[in-house]
């Protein structure tokens, strides 16, 4: 027995040798899979010591969007390539990728090919750990253009082989991305990626004027134990502009990779850490590895076409810029090529360029850009050429302030110069009004981004503000700066806005300081203001002027009324008899909104139940104010209306009357033009009439208020007193004179697209309006009559493009859309009796809208360029618009004799 069991004791004991020396075996090459780490159906590896060729092929691809695959331009690119493990530390692995063939060829003429040996000259090496890709590391001297191909590929061998969602650092930036596994096939959507370099790129915030861009990108992989053997790839981006679909681009860029073959390669190095093991690999190869991230590089640093100085630029565009060219497509189209030559410029070159003899005629137009570059250089020049404490040259300061309120991204330096001229006393009061003015603008736009309210430049502005509200002598000083609140449009405002509005004596102050409300919020204003508001308009606590209660009005329709606060609303204008003309206003402009508004429309028809306001007397009220808002263009992405409002005094003379343009959908309202004439105190000039003019009553007064893109401009006063009339009558312009006249920037999109396959994109697009307000008057002293003319002009031009962003390869779309309009807004007036009679007209002549797009494909790897133009182009009829029936009436019979 003790034999026996000696035996058996020998035999256990070689059997555990065996089994050790067999484990031993196994380890030392690797065979078996670290745990957790790398085994089958949770990550991909590579075994060591075996090279695995795979064929890889990738293309991009640009039309416009649903295109069908006309005319497509672009590159395809076909390779092969070996991969290998080099060094093993732990759970990672550094691994070898060599491309071994590269054959360039042109997607709109297949047949067009070249090898692509540059691709071949050199390895790169990349870390790999449980399916994710660190550092990258290339030679010194490879191209960014070769190695962001590279990383093309070796972004595709960053996969996780199961589900779940996680964030990676990509060839195309940060993502999102989730992983769906089924069976042996992996799919992998990626989404949100964010760009790691965004110098240089920027947006307008303004939806109106934005740009759209979806960019979304899917891999399917199906894989063989933990190899990749296919990855089918697409990658897809869309560029559109938000006022106009039908204006767009696209890029697909398409991935294909193939598992070919393995076999025996070399053996692994040997070291302590993948860092001396690249730095052994350098002095073997006798190159300088340098480590990177996988996110593709910016290539371009430089111009690629068309390259000239800027002086060059300015001499060729100089006669487009003239100020009789204003308004016309030519014009804008001058102002973008200047801007984007101003961006990439030096302080002491624009200044060069200001002061240049060629620019004598053109300064003001110079100025439009240099505001519009909105970099610290072209800031700098122009805070330093343009002086604002001059009283007597203000025309220069009031064109960079203008400029400066449509700023689309300004930095942090461009309130800062505002606000000390905010703070200085400056000599004309013209131009203190236009620095607040346009001051508060520039914060409105700097707020669009959230964080950047939270500056302390939007404090000192705030504060500043209302230490000079509290420290107004006079009513002139509250109105500037009741006008700069209003452009901020910050409901920190609202508490000081709303006392001021219900306690101030002055009409006009409690006028602007109800529309200084104009751009908050209407959720929070129907939250914290609309109760106040009510109790303005029905004049709860004291009386208030007719302009002020229809200012709140006008706000009112727009904060969602209840049907008890509509009734209020119509029984108090059908109870108000001394006041017809309010009465008549308010019954107009509620059912002006029914029509447009179904809020209102429910409201109004759950009120109208009550009987005691559905009656004849509602409905039969005299006299000659209106409100009337009609249809302007009606197009595919939003619809276009104006809304034409007068609101006349009880003698019959004209109070306030105005014309507001906007646009809008379901998901938007954009104002975007508004002007309004107002007069007060002409009754005790040229009589009241049937009614009795008061004594004492106010100044005689007469102006206009502008609006564009809802920032108000300095009022314009006409005239004030009676002598300020006859001066007015005599020295009226019977020909037009150029009141506003500018370029001002609206599109102003840059963006870098980061693809899958390591090429990068670059998406432009740039719009201006380009405009000019102008009017005339002739006044007949003898006949008494008059006949007015504004005559409202513009060109609007969005040009941009989609390429690649590449020395090597250059393609992709340029785009050019173009319009001119002119409306005219005629009054006609006769006053030989009284009431007088007047005839209102709005027309706008035919317009012409112009679609080029330029397809294009440019390499030094190809012989021959490719282009393919296409132009479209659409006529749109003459328009009258209508404003209401008796202003119809009217005209009739003042020109039924014509």
């Amino acid at each position: 027995m003790l034999i026996m069991a000696g035996r058996n004791l020998v035999d256990i004991r070689v059997i555990l040798l065996l089994l050790l020396l067999t484990l031993h075996c196994v380890l030392s090459r690797g065979i078996m899979p670290k745990l957790g780490t790398r085994s089958v159906g949770h990550s991909q590896s590579f075994e060591n010591g075996k090279t695995h060729k795979y064929s890889y092929s990738t293309n991009v691809v640009f039309n416009e969007a649903n295109s069908g695959g006309k005319k497509d331009v672009g590159y395809y690119l076909s390779t092969e390539f070996d991969l290998s493990p080099v060094f093993q530390a732990g759970d990672e692995q550094l691994m070898k990728l060599q491309v071994t063939s590269a054959v360039l060829s042109s997607v709109s003429r297949p047949d067009l090919t070249n090898a692509l040996a540059t691709l071949l000259k050199y390895p790169v090496y990349f870390e790999l750990s449980d399916g994710t890709v660190g550092r990258v590391f290339g030679p010194e001297k490879e191209s960014v253009f070769c190695s962001n191909l590279k990383k093309g590929i070796i972004s595709l061998f960053q996969m996780q082989n199961k589900d779940g969602n996680r964030e990676e650092l990509d060839v195309s930036g940060d993502c999102k991305v989730s992983y769906v596994k089924t069976g042996s096939t992996v799919t992998k959507t990626k989404h949100g990626c964010q760009n790691l370099e965004i110098a240089g790129q920027y947006i307008n915030p303004n939806k109106l004027f934005g740009v759209s861009v979806s960019s979304t990108s899917t891999t399917q992989y199906e894989m063989l134990g933990t190899v990749i053997q296919t990855a089918q790839g697409i990658h897809h981006s869309v560029a559109t502009v938000n006022i106009k679909s039908s204006i767009n681009t696209a890029a697909t860029a398409q991935q294909s990779l193939q598992h070919i073959s393995s076999q025996a390669g070399k053996s692994t190095e040997q070291g302590s850490s993948i860092d001396d093991i690249v730095t052994h690999l350098s002095k073997d190869l006798g190159l300088s590895l340098t480590s990177t991230l996988l996110p593709s590089g910016t290539e371009v640093q430089s111009c690629l076409d068309n390259c000239q100085k800027p002086i060059d630029v300015l001499r060729n565009l100089k006669e487009s810029l003239v100020s009789d060219k204003l308004a016309t497509a030519e014009s804008g189209k001058a102002f973008i090529e200047l801007l984007r030559t101003f961006r990439n410029t030096g302080k002491l070159t624009i200044e060069e360029i200001l002061t240049n003899t060629d620019s004598y005629y053109i300064v003001p137009q110079l100025i439009d850009v240099g505001a519009a570059t909105q970099t610290p250089f072209a800031q700098r020049a122009m805070m330093d050429l343009v002086q604002f404490e001059q009283d007597y040259s203000t025309e220069y300061p009031e064109r960079l302030l203008l400029a400066l309120a449509y700023s689309t991204h300004p930095g942090e330096y461009v309130l800062k110069d505002l606000i000390n001229l905010m703070k200085k006393k400056l000599p004309n009061v013209n131009i203190q009004e236009s620095v607040a003015m346009a001051t508060g603008a520039v914060i409105h736009t700097y707020c669009q981004y959230p964080d950047q309210c939270q500056h302390e430049i939007v404090k000192e502005y705030k504060q500043l503000i209302r230490k000079m509200l509290k420290d107004c002598d006079d009513d002139i000083c509250t109105l500037r700066h009741l006008r700069s609140v209003g452009n901020a449009g910050l409901a920190e405002f609202l508490p000081e806005l709303l006392t001021i509005a219900q306690n101030n004596k002055n009409p006009a102050v409690s006028l602007a300081a109800v529309q200084a409300l104009r751009r908050m919020d209407k959720d929070f204003l129907k939250d914290q203001a609309k109760v106040r508001l009510v109790k303005m308009y029905l004049q709860i606590t004291r009386e208030y002027d007719s302009s002020v209660r229809v200012a709140a009005l006008e706000l009112l329709v727009q904060l969602s009324p209840t049907p008890e606060e509509i009734y209020s609303i119509l029984k108090s204008a059908l109870d108000n008899r001394k006041e017809f003309e309010l009465s008549l206003y308010t019954m107009k402009r509620v059912l002006d909104m029914v029509n447009s508004n179904n809020n209102v429309r429910e409201s109004f028809l759950t009120a109208l139940k009550r009987y005691d306001i559905n009656n004849y007397n509602f409905f039969g009220h005299r006299g000659k104010s209106s409100a009337y808002t009609g249809l302007m263009a009606a197009m595919k992405d939003m619809n276009s209306s104006y809304y034409l409002h007068q609101e006349t005094a009880r003698t019959g003379v004209m109070k306030r009357s105005g014309m507001d343009v906007g646009v809008y959908n379901d998901a938007m309202i954009q104002p975007v033009f508004n002007f309004e004439l107002y007069a007060e105190g002409l009754e005790a000039l040229i009589g009241g009439g049937d009614e009795e003019v008061p004594e004492g009553g106010p100044e005689a007064t007469a102006g206009m208020t502008l609006s564009l893109m809802d920032v108000l401009l300095r009022p314009i006063e006409f005239f004030r007193g009676s002598g300020g009339l006859m001066s007015a009558v005599w020295n009226a312009p019977s020909e037009p004179i150029s009141a506003l006249q500018a370029n001002l920037l609206l599109h102003d999109h840059s963006q870098k697209l980061h693809l899958s396959n390591g090429l990068i994109i670059d998406v432009q697009v740039t719009g201006v309006a380009s405009i000019d307000l102008s009017g005339s008057i002739s006044i007949s002293l003898w006949y008494k009559n008059s006949n007015s003319l504004i005559k409202t002009s513009g060109a609007m031009i969005i040009n941009g493009w989609m390429k690649l962003e590449s020395e090597v390869l250059q393609g992709g779309m340029n785009f050019t859309a173009e319009s001119e309009a002119v409306i005219d807004f005629k009054t006609d007036v006769d006053f030989s009796n009284m009431p007088f009679k007047m005839c209102l007209q709005m027309m706008r002549p035919p317009l012409q809208y112009k679609y080029n797009l330029e397809k294009f494909e440019k390499s030094r790897f190809l012989k021959k360029r490719y282009r393919h133009k296409v132009k479209r182009s659409t006529r749109i009829s003459p328009q009258s618009f209508f404003i209401n029936e008796k202003n119809s009436e009217m005209c009739t019979g003042m020109f039924s004799n014509e």
